[in-house]
């Protein structure tokens, strides 16, 4: 069974606007993000004004996608025009820039009521702790789904946070840590001892977990194209050609 673009990255607005990804770092998560990504992008079930954004802290991993942006700034930009935006903040700023992005979707939003967004934040625990949301992603998290927005949380390890579970809709998950698997139990009662014996015969896949129906289902690793094609190409920039001044 392969897991469908659209229940990963849709924008339900009858439903939470949050959904938890997260797996041990090899484990084929962010393979497995980048191609949903490029499925969705092609996908007729997402609107032609539906925009997806990676924020990435740890630059790397999206970049088969389309040339990583510095900053907020560019990535606006660029979302005028195309279908994604991957973005490489400087992390010590990537909180002002994460407000900044945050504020733009709302806007844009608010604009033009067919505007919809999946905004990916990767390596979400360098913003969320076990006590504290930042304002901007409990916005998001609350008012999100009425305005077609969607955020996707992903982490290396199971987010301790319990404010974010009662946002999410779902949980995507690989191969666990070890200290993760007494938290999942006490949570939401996920024995992991059932769940990752099943991961481990076959690498790369990950179970998706329902958190309205309590159902999880098995996925087998994403299929990989055979020309990862990016959904925004590079632009090509040329410079004149020098003369030489004493020929």
């Amino acid at each position: 069974m392969t897991i469908c673009a659209n229940e990963l990255f849709g924008s339900k607005r009858d439903k939470p606007a949050v959904r938890q990804v997260y797996g041990l770092s090899g484990q084929g998560k962010t393979v497995m993000l980048a191609e949903a990504l490029r499925s969705a992008c092609r996908s007729s079930k997402f609107g032609a004004k539906h925009r997806f954004v990676v924020f990435d802290v740890k630059h790397d991993g999206y970049e088969s996608l389309a040339p990583p942006n510095p900053n907020v700034v560019t990535a606006i930009r660029q979302l005028n025009r195309e279908k994604i935006a991957v973005i490489h903040p400087d992390i010590k700023t990537a909180k002002e820039e994460l407000d900044d992005l945050i504020d733009f979707l709302f806007d844009a939003s608010d604009y033009d009521p067919d505007f919809s967004a999946t905004l990916v934040l990767e390596e979400s625990s360098t913003f969320i702790t076990a006590h504290k949301v930042p304002d901007q992603i409990k916005r998001m998290a609350t008012q999100g789904r009425s305005k077609g927005l969607t955020l996707i949380l992903v982490n290396q390890r199971a987010l301790s946070n319990r404010w974010t579970d009662t946002q999410s809709s779902s949980i995507t998950m690989f191969r666990l840590a070890i200290p993760d698997r007494k938290m999942l139990k006490e949570r939401w009662g996920l024995i992991a001892e059932e769940i990752d014996p099943k991961l481990a015969k076959k690498k790369f896949s990950f179970a998706h977990f329902d958190l309205e129906t309590l159902e999880t289902s098995f996925y087998q690793p994403i299929k990989m194209p055979r020309n990862r094609t990016p959904i925004v190409k590079r632009r090509e920039r040329y410079t004149s050609l020098f003369r030489n001044p004493f020929s």
